[in-house]
């Protein structure tokens, strides 16, 4: 009985003393390890980052295998305008070798958005590709990696890890992979490269027929080899496989026409697509334009007449009629007053505007000189 007293006394003390240990001694120094972390969290929340860096470099000091604390000072550093800071301090963390595999590549991801800040694109190309060799399905990684190619006009690059990601989303953008492939055939060209330049852009009408900067690509090649009729049978097939995209092709058919001696041929072009597609006002434009140049100045307004009979609201073939009657002396009902107000009117219109970001030009680009969108001016 004694000594089962005094085993229950023994188990009694060892447990007060462990008690006291892990909640009375160990547990606040526990926690004031930790307040500095809290605090920092809770002023970044509060939108307070200088309090917060403060608290975040004491949380660091404090506890050196706080990853979290790291990497969040770093992201603040890179916020502030200090990117190298940044990236000194998640560059450490790699050293690190007690990191597993998501840790990994939320360092990397740092990384890559440090290097990104400090314009330095093939480093920060270098860690998103560290976090694909861990996690080859990486969303954020493949969607970092396409961004950073069309920075770097890396469009093989930007091809490949677009078509990986479509894989992962489950998704497919043959339009998209498309583009790719005729940027990487202009950028082959213009280092001299035509011939490998139109085998890219074969590639892209391949994976999408309706690619009209493929044609365009094709001919404008075929032109500076001076072969002007492959170049017209690529603005032909444009013209087939897209003929809403047709009007980018007119000014480059009646050079060619002309170049080849054949000028009255694209005269029937125009009326032929005006036949198929009445509702194309872009080759009503442009076939008044020719019949102007021709001096068959009564045809030209016919054909504004009739293009306006369909289009009401086009500015465009009124201020072109209103210009043709005043060359020929016809003024009494028109001033140029008129013409001044269309052209104020038309200036402050854009035809094209990117879907991106909004900016507006006159000019069909496939590409936006503003985000560096691809295929953002749905042409």
């Amino acid at each position: 009985m004694g000594a089962t007293f005094l085993v229950f006394i023994a188990a009694v003390i060892v447990a007060g003393v462990a008690y006291y240990y892990y909640k009375v001694y160990q547990h606040p120094k526990i926690t004031e390890r930790k307040l500095p972390y809290t605090q920092g969290l809770n002023y970044l929340l509060a939108g307070e980052p200088d309090k917060a860096k403060d608290m975040l470099m004491e949380a660091v000091r404090r506890d050196s295998e706080n990853l979290d604390a790291y990497l969040k000072l770093g992201a603040l550093l890179r916020q502030k305008g200090q990117p190298a800071s940044a990236a000194k301090i998640h560059q450490s963390l790699t050293v690190r070798s007690d990191l597993n595999h998501a840790d990994q590549i939320e360092v990397y991801k740092e990384l890559a958005l440090d290097y990104d800040a400090a314009g330095v694109g093939s480093r920060a190309a270098e860690y998103a590709d560290r976090i694909l060799n861990l996690s080859s399905d990486n969303r954020w990684g493949l969607e970092f990696r396409v961004k950073l190619a069309q920075q770097m006009n890396d469009w093989a690059a930007a091809f490949e890890m677009t078509r990986r990601l479509n894989s992962v989303n489950g998704k497919k953008d043959d339009a998209l992979l498309a583009l790719y492939r005729v940027e990487e055939g202009r950028a082959l060209m213009e280092s001299g490269k035509d011939k490998d330049g139109r085998v890219k852009c074969r590639e892209a009408i391949k994976l999408d027929r309706s690619c009209s900067l493929a044609y365009l690509t094709l001919a404008k090649s075929y032109i500076r080899e001076n072969r002007e009729e492959d170049a017209v049978k690529e603005l032909k097939n444009l013209l087939e496989a897209k003929p809403e995209h047709g009007y980018l092709a007119y000014d480059l058919m009646e050079n060619l026409y002309f170049n080849l001696g054949r000028f009255d041929e694209i005269e029937r072009l125009y009326r032929d697509i005006i036949r198929k597609r009445p509702e194309d006002l872009h080759a009503a434009q442009a076939l008044a334009r020719l019949l102007r140049k021709k001096g068959e100045f009564d045809r030209a307004l016919r054909v504004c007449q009739e293009a306006l009979e369909r289009h009401p609201e086009d500015l465009w073939s009124r201020r072109f009629m209103i210009s043709m009657l005043m060359e020929n002396g016809r003024t009494d009902q028109i001033g140029l007053l008129v013409i001044e107000l269309l052209d104020q009117v038309l200036a402050e219109n854009p035809r094209f505007s990117c879907s991106a970001c909004g900016y507006k030009t006159d000019e069909p680009l496939w590409r936006c000189p503003n985000c560096a969108g691809l295929g953002t001016f749905n042409l």
